[in-house]
């Protein structure tokens, strides 16, 4: 049985929601780096809900390293930030605990104009755009105290976006395209790369 050396623990923007599992993010990043990623990721779910299923999904397979990325759905419908972040917090220490090297990728942010037409989240736009901004703002604090390693997404997205010209990231306004996902893998394979000290 192949060593898995990275779980990715997410929701849909994980699982690769609207492509074939060849084409969603986690599944690229592995075949860029040369590493066995196996790909986690769960349509609509939240922090509690990856943290309940953290032992089956995660320990129990082996990996070297885990990375986890949760809270977007908590926030469109509207689940308390403080019960996401005490979620996060327990899965961390769960990898810990497991002498598993958690990655925390923070979340992509929504696409505000394109969400008027398809609007379903708990709070108004503004709000929601605000709230992930905000999340974003605690996760990289709490990194930085716990001196773990992160994938910004939300940062880097659009800067890669409009690096390679891409004039549509998004099929809904939360979910990446086809090249979304691509540009995703490339943040992720550039990052990882990063951390483990190679050159780009």
């Amino acid at each position: 049985m192949e060593r898995t050396d990275l779980v990715c623990l997410g929701d849909s923007i994980v699982y690769g929601y609207g492509v074939s599992e060849r084409y969603a993010w986690p599944c690229l990043a592995s075949r860029e780096l040369g590493i066995h990623i196996l790909n986690k990721g769960e349509n609509g779910d939240t922090a509690d809900g990856m943290n309940v299923r953290f032992m089956e999904d995660v320990v129990w397979n082996h990996p070297k390293e885990v990375f986890v990325m949760a809270g977007a759905n908590d926030i469109l419908m509207g689940i308390p930030q403080a019960h996401t972040r005490e979620s996060m917090d327990m899965i961390i220490q769960k990898a810990l605990a497991a002498n598993i090297l958690p990655i925390i990728g923070i979340p992509l942010q929504v696409d505000g104009a394109m969400l008027k037409k398809c609007w379903y989240s708990f709070f108004s736009i503004e709000e929601t755009m605000e709230i992930f901004r905000s999340y974003r703002e605690w996760l990289l604090d709490y990194c930085e105290k716990k001196q773990i390693p992160y994938v910004d997404f939300q940062k880097k997205f659009p800067e890669y976006i409009e690096k390679k010209g891409i004039s549509r990231a998004f099929r809904d306004g939360v979910h990446p395209t086809k090249e979304g996902y691509a540009v995703m893998a490339d943040i992720f394979c550039d990052t990882y790369r990063k951390m483990k000290g190679v050159v780009l």
